[in-house]
């Protein structure tokens, strides 16, 4: 008995001495590199890693941990830890890719990851498409459900098309924006968003660059039936979605007016509709 209660003893303090090892200082993590992160609080990166690294230790490398708090970041999204002996790890960042532009009215421009993330200050020349909201949303993320609507617009377009679009917003339960020649966009109702995507892309590659260039608006609010206008006028609710006055239909299936197409307090519709099945007018 007496043998038996020697080894136990030393098997439990040989347990313990391990723990100690794996655990405590003689293989605690000493210094912290962070690699790929582009935001504008880097500081504020570098010092929670560093506060997740002292939870963990060489052996046991607090990679889980280290995942969560960083992935809060704006734009983060995947956290790798390695070792760097005998007492050092690497945080490499990786970064979403900005699928377009924050623009705020009271100021500011800012890279927008797939997920609505505010992911830092973007330059003059970043050729992607615009947002455009009132205020920095709380928290640095889209959470108006236009604005997400609008940023789920963009995610169905081709990175060609949606970087002809400009001052995309939500205005009175309505999506609007504006193209790179300055033609006005009429999206509609935050709905059948990816229909309208291709509507879109659809009449931006059939119709001619003069049609385009004389046109004022283009409204893909009904997608099946895509109308450009020559003349900005307002716009109602038909049977079928949304359709405007003195427009070109198109998709081909007429002049794109009907008798209960008049315009409230515009008169008559009076457009400027080419022969029907020519989309470039």
């Amino acid at each position: 008995m007496r043998g038996i209660t020697y080894w136990l003893v030393v098997g439990v303090g040989v347990l313990l001495l391990a723990l100690w090892i794996v655990s405590g200082p003689a293989c605690g993590i000493s210094n912290v590199t962070v690699d790929g992160y582009t935001g504008p609080d880097k500081a504020a990166v570098q010092e929670t890693a560093e506060i997740v690294a002292g939870t963990g230790s060489m052996v046991r490398l607090p990679v889980g941990d280290m995942r969560r708090a960083l992935t809060r970041f704006p734009g983060v999204v995947e956290v790798n830890v390695t070792r760097d002996w005998p007492r050092s790890i690497t945080v490499d960042v990786t970064m979403g890719e900005p699928v377009a532009i924050l623009a705020v009215d009271s100021g500011g421009r800012y890279l927008l990851s797939p997920s609505g993330q505010v992911m830092g200050k973007a330059d003059a020349t970043a050729g992607l498409p615009v947002i455009r909201v009132k205020a920095l949303p709380p928290g640095g993320v889209l959470t108006a459900p236009g604005d997400r609507a609008a940023l789920l617009f963009v995610g169905w377009l081709t990175p060609e098309v949606a970087g002809r679009l400009r001052n995309l917003r939500y205005v009175d339960g309505r999506l609007f924006a504006d193209l790179a020649n300055g033609l006005e966009l009429r999206i509609g109702a935050p709905e059948q968003l990816a229909e309208k995507a291709q509507a879109l892309a659809a009449v931006l590659s059939q119709a001619a660059p003069e049609t385009l260039a004389k046109a004022a608006y283009l409204d893909i609010s009904n997608p099946r039936r895509p109308m450009l206008g020559s003349k900005v006028v307002p716009i109602i609710e038909g049977a079928e979605g949304t359709s405007t006055t003195g427009g070109t239909d198109t998709t081909g299936a007429g002049d794109g007016s009907s008798g209960d197409d008049e315009s409230p307090g515009n008169g008559s519709g009076s457009g400027d509709s080419s022969a029907a099945g020519d989309p470039s007018g």
